[in-house]
């Protein structure tokens, strides 16, 4: 996912496999569904959530925060990563559940 010029972790960018999608591609996806959306505002929507999963997170654990370390974990390829592998996770166990 693009990240803004100037913008470098040390964790590198999030990729989460060879069919990961960019925030255009996100963009065009939601605007062909009927959600006008540009790749900016899809960034955004994704960063929010990021958010949402940090702040659960660090309550679940008693972790305190502060706003600026918060945003910097939401931007983090490796936090972004984790989060994805622990949705597919929870997808899979679904899935068996269901069988």
């Amino acid at each position: 996912m693009t990240m803004k010029k100037g913008s470098k972790f040390d964790g590198g960018y999030a990729t989460i496999d060879e069919n990961g999608v960019n925030y255009r591609d996100i963009a065009e996806t939601m605007t062909h569904l009927g959600y006008k959306m540009n790749h900016s505002s899809a960034r955004n929507y994704v960063l929010r959530v990021m958010r949402k999963f940090v702040d659960a997170i660090a309550e679940k654990h008693g972790v305190a925060l502060t706003s600026d370390d918060a945003n910097k974990i939401s931007k983090s390829p490796l936090f972004q990563s984790g989060i994805y592998d622990l949705l597919q996770d929870l997808d899979v166990h679904r899935k068996i559940g269901e069988k």
